[in-house]
Order: C-alpha cells, then sequence, then structure tokens
C-alpha cells in the first residue's frame, strides 16, 4: 500500500495531527521525565493507590522509540481511510474510539485475572487501540490493489525436461504457493505494534480491533456522533491559519519597519527617485527573510 494511493498528508490533516502528537509526546514526556505517570498497573495503581486519574491517560504516550516508529508507520498508510470518510468522520471515529477503549481495555485485563494462569497486571501506554480501531476500518473497507505469489519451490530447467520425459511418474517434489495482497505490508506493521510489549500489547490491539468492527458493523453505541460542525470549522480555521503565519515568519510589529526600508531605498531625495524609475520595481515579499519556520517547512515539504 506504499505506493497505492498519493504520498504526503493531503487531504488528511488528522492523520498529519495524530502522528505529530504521538511523537512529541514521547518526546516531551522522555525530555520532562514524566514517563512513569502513563502506564497502567491495576495494583497497585488502581486498587491500591486509586489512581483512577491514569485511567485516562495512560493511551497518551509511547514509552518504546520502537514503538513510536512503527505506530507512526502504521498511521500514515492508515491516511487512507481518511481520504475516504473525510477528516471530520474520521476524527470522530478516533475519538469514540478513544472513549471506548480506555475503560474496555482495562476490563479486559480484569476479566483475564480470574484466569488462574494468567497474572499480567499492565497495560503499555500509547494509542494501540485507537489505531488498531482504524486499522479495522481499513481491513473492511479498503479493497487491495494488487495480489502476489510467493512460492517454495521454483521448478528448474533439468526438472522441468525430466517432468516432460516421464509423465507417468509422479513428482516427489512439493511447492507451496501462498497468495497475498499489497495490503499485507500494513499488517506486517500492526503485528510489531501489537506483539511489542506481550501481553498486555495484544489486549490492546484486541480492544481497538473489537471497537473498529463495531463500528463498522454500526452497532457500536454512538456510532454516528460527529464533531460539532461550528466547533469543527472554527478549529480547522484557527489551526490553518496559525499554521500558515509559522511557516512564513511573519510578525506584526515588523510591518512597518519593512515598509519604511522600502521607502529608503526606492524614495530618497528626488534624484533617487528618477534612478529607482529607472529600475524595475522590487519585489517586496521576494525580498522579506524566511522565518525559522519557513525554512523547517521547506526541508522537509515533498517528502511527507
Amino acid at each position: 500500500m506504499f505506493a497505492a494511493t498519493p504520498p504526503g498528508f493531503k487531504n488528511a490533516p488528522i492523520s498529519k495531527l495524530f502522528i505529530t502528537i504521538t511523537v512529541s509526546a514521547s518526546i516531551i514526556s522522555s525530555i520532562a521525565g514524566i514517563k512513569h505517570y502513563f502506564f497502567l498497573q491495576l495494583v497497585p495503581h488502581i486498587w491500591g493507590w486509586g489512581q483512577w486519574w491514569r485511567l485516562i491517560v495512560w493511551e497518551f504516550v509511547y514509552l518504546n522509540e520502537s514503538e513510536v516508529l512503527f505506530a507512526s508507520l502504521l498511521v500514515y498508510n492508515l491516511r487512507v481511510i481518511e481520504r475516504m470518510l473525510g477528516s471530520r468522520k474520521y476524527a470522530s471515529m478516533l475519538i469514540l474510539s478513544y472513549a471506548f477503549t480506555f475503560l474496555l481495555a482495562p476490563f479486559i485485563l480484569i476479566l483475564l485475572k480470574i484466569v488462574p494462569s494468567y497474572t499480567a497486571n499492565y497495560l503499555p501506554p500509547g494509542p494501540t487501540p485507537i489505531i488498531f480501531a482504524a486499522l479495522a476500518l481499513y481491513h473492511d473497507m479498503i479493497p487491495s490493489v494488487y495480489k502476489f505469489r510467493i512460492s517454495s519451490a521454483t521448478p528448474s530447467t533439468e526438472s522441468a525436461e525430466s517432468q516432460s520425459s516421464s509423465t507417468s511418474e509422479p513428482s516427489s517434489s512439493t511447492s507451496h504457493t501462498i497468495t497475498l495482497s499489497d495490503k499485507i505490508f500494513v499488517y506486517i506493521l500492526s503485528v510489531q505494534v501489537a506483539l511489542a510489549q506481550m501481553p498486555g500489547s495484544l489486549i490492546c490491539a484486541f480492544t481497538g480491533w473489537l471497537v473498529g468492527v463495531l463500528w463498522t458493523r454500526e452497532v457500536l453505541p454512538g456510532r454516528n456522533w460527529r464533531i460539532p460542525e461550528w466547533w469543527w470549522e472554527r478549529t480547522r480555521t484557527q489551526g490553518m491559519a496559525s499554521l500558515a503565519a509559522f511557516g512564513t515568519g511573519q510578525v506584526t510589529g515588523m510591518a512597518g519597519a519593512n515598509t519604511e526600508t522600502a521607502g529608503a531605498a526606492t524614495g530618497g531625495d528626488g534624484g533617487g527617485g528618477a534612478e529607482g524609475g529607472q529600475t524595475a520595481p522590487t519585489n517586496t515579499a521576494a525580498t522579506q527573510g524566511r522565518g525559522f519556520g519557513s525554512q523547517i517547512l521547506d526541508t522537509f515539504r515533498g517528502n511527507f
């Protein structure tokens, strides 16, 4: 699926925001030294110390760099769902998935503790359930683009000649062929995330997949809920304006200084004005210096 969709985050701002928050939250929590506030243990965090707030925050931050990498790659490849559903509907689905999974995964862990041989007490932090809810939509809604076969044996020239000369004798060599689709690459990434911290990560993946399947079958409570349109339009407009201001690096206080500088360069005295009339007009936008944010965006523009 890497080459089946247009590259980059065009028409997929929620996927871009998801990856940005996932990577930034992991880096900030590591620098600030607050990683220990995000993982969840039933004992002693819930039953012993009563830290119920951990049920709300445990899906926010990955603590492992490899999980951040594979989860970001997985979200990037799942952006095709956002392009199909629309950003508002996709964002609503992610929020609804969080509303169910942040309690459902600990509940499943409690049910498994009834099994005598099961001693797991830990849920690894990170938005794995939310990602696997989107993966369930990807499995049901996105068709495969192409298929390919992997065979365990390739017939050689000698074997082909021998088989053609003695067709009556049965062939002793057997070959096994597996037919796969281009979606297998996305599933490989999902397996890496699901098995990152067994068995807790597998519980998180199963919980998210279950919520996603219920959403696609239209039996999930609140499935038709959407982010209010007025709030969505207002937030999107303000977010795009802030991103544009950050990218251009324009400062309101510098506008007057730029105008005075341009006037001094073109006006001056009467002689300077005559000379300026003989030269081509200066493009003010082209002569303004690029801000730091613009330099960063120009560096990565086209790569994502």
